[in-house]
């Protein structure tokens, strides 16, 4: 999604909505672009958006001024260009406002996936240590100073959960540092080769993958026929935006099929791109002309469907984390109580 960018999802998405809502006021973009970097005065991003307006006034095009702060990614950059040439910037920057934003939700949603059961972890770990480090053996030497003496049963007992419990810790420990270094692949150019690791280890991520890739293939189609792409030149651009590898994969089988002259509906479905439904759409949407708006339907069924299996996937996460370590704790309490209800007994 280009290399030098410096800047947020959420960042991008409220600048092309503001260009648009200038654009389409009828304002000047010299004026109105004044304004907008104006904005950014004070911020992390002041030099970028002051260079940008800068370059701007001195009679460059927008797309040489955004492309020359290099922190913007290429799809933006090229889909710019597209809209300056065409006189459609103002819808091109609307879109790109819209599809901006689902990009940070997304990340957003993923990001959360990652660092909520990671928290959990991080707790359970906290409640074990402090059973077996401090709350196991406070009770020996409770024990001890009752002058009860220890059955070999009993003291076996509570060395087993001891050890039970060291070996939960060791487990917890590894699964924490294997999320860290997950959430710090995901920010370097690794990230692709620990999405596919993740996606061999857990069933419903690689499925969100897959939903993932599709609705940015809509969107991107979406956008670019709106703005006057050719289709091959929408495969092609597509292929640059999705970062699944195995969807990619398809598009390039789809873009081939296109250039031997396949028709687009049968190419789409020979490369397996959609689903069957999803597939019809775009068959009526082609056959009707409305191939653009067909896309952005899709993009947006697809859109509520990732947000939908991320949200089961972190509450089905959360549970199974609570349920574990209520076992976990209650075995080791229950390995304390035991010995004690029996010296209590004996007492009797």
């Amino acid at each position: 999604m280009g290399s030098n960018r410096v800047i947020a999802e959420d960042e991008i998405s409220i600048f092309c909505e503001q260009i648009a809502m200038v654009l389409k006021s009828g304002v000047p973009l010299y004026e109105g672009l004044e304004a907008v970097c104006e904005n950014y005065r004070g911020t992390k991003y002041e030099e970028y958006f002051l260079s940008i307006n800068e370059d701007y006034q001195k009679g460059t095009t927008f797309y040489d001024a955004c492309a020359k702060a290099e922190i913007f990614p290429e799809y933006m950059l090229q889909m710019i260009n597209v809209g300056e040439r065409a006189g459609k910037l103002d819808n091109v920057m609307d879109k790109l406002a819209g599809f901006y934003d689902r990009e940070s939700r997304i990340h957003e949603m993923v990001r959360s996936a990652v660092l909520q059961p990671s928290i959990m972890m991080v707790v359970m770990g906290a409640v074990v240590l402090l059973l077996v480090l401090k709350v196991l053996p406070i009770f020996r030497e409770v024990f001890r100073n009752l002058g009860a003496a220890f059955s070999e049963t009993t003291n076996d007992v509570i060395e087993v959960c001891t050890v039970i419990g060291i070996v939960i810790l060791a487990i917890l420990l590894v699964l924490i540092v294997i999320a860290i270094i997950f959430g710090a692949l995901l920010k370097s150019d690794k990230k692709q080769a620990a999405l596919n690791v993740a996606g061999k280890i857990l069933k419903p991520v690689n499925r969100i993958r897959n939903k993932i890739a599709t609705e940015r293939f809509a969107s991107v189609m979406a956008m670019m026929l709106s703005s006057g792409y050719n289709l091959t030149e929408c495969l092609e651009m597509s292929s640059k935006i999705v970062e699944d590898e195995k969807y990619v994969v398809k598009i390039k089988k789809c873009l081939e099929l296109v250039n031997a002259d396949t028709a687009f509906a049968p190419a789409i479905e020979e490369a397996e791109l959609f689903d069957k439904l999803t597939l019809r759409m775009v068959q009526i949407g082609i056959t009707t002309g409305q191939s653009d708006h067909a896309f952005e339907r899709i993009a947006e069924i697809y859109s509520e469907e990732v947000d939908t299996r991320i949200h089961n996937l972190i509450s089905w996460i959360e549970p199974a984390l609570v349920a574990v370590m209520t076992v976990l704790v209650g075995a080791i309490l229950l390995s304390v109580m035991l010995p004690l209800i029996t010296i209590i007994n004996n007492m009797g």
